[in-house]
């Protein structure tokens, strides 16, 4: 009895948190990073809101930015009108799971209803199929990006942790002035609704997005969406 508790909680072990770790520390099959001459990457989790997606549209508009939104496939179904927005304004969108939860508590036939669900909602709403995959939390399991492909898996080289209300957005804007570098994939956040968030998170995220893109460095780079960014790198290693 002893060894079988072992062995089911070993394989629990690889199946999650070792799937984890080893694809994220070797990047295996994901993106964490582009190139492109000093192009930045914006993307935004856990969407759409109705109260803040549509504002920090506005402001990306206004500071002639693209950007990426990994969307929740219920959140699409409640929000169509939304996502239909992000993608008129030129916008990329990726899945983010139809229900933000983690994949660590999938079995793999779970997990592909998951994704097909998410799939069909966006095909839905904006008549284009996604190309794009970043897993909630980041959290990945033992067979995610074989049940992914062909869509490509997205993560970051930085998360400032901005679900906090408590991170205030002259401190979040330093931390993204403090990872402005060319190729630079940066995950923020536009709905406060998830698990472990502030709800109202986003109202400082949008204040310190207004600073970041405002500040006469940032003028210096391109923010694009993901596709662009990474059609950069394709095009770099010919």
């Amino acid at each position: 009895m002893l060894l079988l508790t072992t062995l089911v909680l070993l394989f629990l072990f690889i199946y999650t948190v070792g799937a984890t770790v080893f694809i994220r520390v070797f990047e295996i099959g994901i993106h964490k990073r582009g190139t492109g001459e000093n192009m930045v990457a914006l993307t935004f989790d856990d969407g759409p809101d109705p109260r803040y997606t549509p504002l920090l549209l506005d402001l990306l508009e206004k500071h002639h930015v693209k950007a990426t939104f990994f969307i929740v496939g219920a959140k699409a179904r409640a929000y169509p009108d939304i996502v239909r927005e992000i993608k008129k304004r030129g916008h990329t969108i990726g899945i983010h799971n139809d229900t933000h939860l983690s994949n660590w508590l999938f079995s793999p036939l779970m997990f592909k209803k998951q994704l097909a669900k998410a799939q069909v909602t966006i095909m839905e709403i904006t008549g284009e199929p996604t190309m794009y995959y970043r897993p909630p939390w980041g959290h990945f399991n033992l067979l995610t990006l074989h049940t992914v492909r062909p869509l490509q898996t997205i993560m970051w080289t930085a998360i400032p942790g901005d679900w906090k209300e408590s991170v205030q957005p002259a401190a979040l804007a330093d931390k993204l002035r403090k990872e402005r570098k060319q190729g630079a994939i940066i995950t923020l956040h536009d709905s406060g609704t998830t698990f472990g968030a502030d709800e109202h998170a986003p109202a400082n995220t949008l204040k310190a997005l207004e600073i970041f893109l405002a500040d006469k460095d940032s003028a210096n780079y391109r923010f694009v969406n993901i596709h662009t960014m990474l059609q950069a790198f394709k095009g770099s290693k010919l």
